[in-house]
């Protein structure tokens, strides 16, 4: 869903309580980095691609490439990162190389996955739920930058069209299709989750869907992961390791390590309490002595690495 410019991924019933309590969360963040790259001349290692899923007969906006499928799409994603069928070790990382901020938060109880923002005069700002598993936030992120790649302005397909791009870029048919077609169990399931990090739920219906198994045994295979409590909670042996983001984090370390700012200072400049802002960003607590902004401009060059 849409709302004053937030794409959500979220469950059908979540609150406008919540909702809203998140947005003011992803506007916090976005205010905060506003201002830090003011400072900052960022150089994307990647071009943000953008596409518009259409068919024969429709046109594209300008600054847009046809595409017949959120699928397509997704491959050409791919492609631009150079990263043939392989799967994506750290997803996070290549979202930020085409200078998108990506940033986890503290949704406390809403039921939401992630939102992306797109503040006028700056790239889109992808705000994801820190206590979600790190399988399902690579969902959500490929989600999210699915919105970013095909969505423009809401429309009635793009939920479906997210999910479809996610499950391409994640899971590539032409890479995982192998792997899939050697027989599937809740420990083959598991080993390939480890390999692709997705849930092991993600790989049953992406097996479903490229027509690898049927319906029936797809329904098997989730009424044995209800069976043992793994709808709720997947194994933990098989649990994908956290994969961090560096953007959100050079951007504060450039302003405290060559700007002079302590972290008192640079809360204070961000309109910010000191604490929260600690919080916000993972930050050791701070001590005091504010000042504004009035620094030398610096250059960051976005990468994987």
């Amino acid at each position: 869903m849409s709302l004053h410019g937030a794409a959500f991924r979220k469950k059908a019933a979540v609150s406008a309580r919540d909702q809203h309590a998140v947005i003011a969360l992803a506007n916090h963040f976005v205010f905060q980095f506003r201002r830090l790259l003011d400072a900052i001349d960022l150089e994307p290692e990647y071009p943000l691609l953008q596409f518009e899923v259409v068919d024969s007969q429709s046109s594209v906006s300008e600054h847009a490439s046809a595409v017949t499928s959120a699928s397509m799409a997704a491959l050409h994603v791919r492609a631009s990162w150079q990263l043939g069928d392989a799967p994506i070790a750290n997803l996070v990382r290549y979202v930020e190389s085409t200078g998108i901020l990506v940033v986890e938060g503290n949704f406390g109880d809403a039921d939401i996955d992630g939102v992306t923002l797109r503040p006028a005069g700056m790239k889109p700002v992808i705000v994801l739920n820190q206590n979600r598993p790190v399988d399902r936030k690579r969902f959500s992120l490929a989600h999210e930058y699915g919105h970013v790649v095909l969505h423009p302005y809401p429309y009635e397909a793009m939920e479906k069209e997210a999910n479809e791009f996610a499950a391409e870029l994640l899971m590539p048919r032409s890479g995982v299709l192998a792997d899939l077609k050697r027989g599937l169990s809740i420990p083959k399931l598991g080993q390939l989750k480890q390999k692709w990090r997705v849930a092991m739920s993600a790989l049953i219906y992406r097996a479903k869907t490229l027509d690898v198994i049927p319906d029936e045994s797809a329904t098997r295979l989730y009424k044995q992961m209800s069976m043992y409590g793994y709808r709720t909670r997947e194994p933990k042996e098989f649990d994908v390791q956290p994969e961090a983001g560096k953007l959100g984090r050079q951007l504060i370390d450039l302003h405290m390590k060559e700007l002079g700012y302590s972290l008192e200072e640079l809360a204070e400049a961000l309109r910010t309490d000191a604490s929260e802002f600690a919080e916000m960003h993972g930050l050791a607590p701070p001590e005091k002595n504010p000042k504004g902004l009035d620094k030398p401009k610096l250059r960051l060059v976005t990468s994987r690495d």
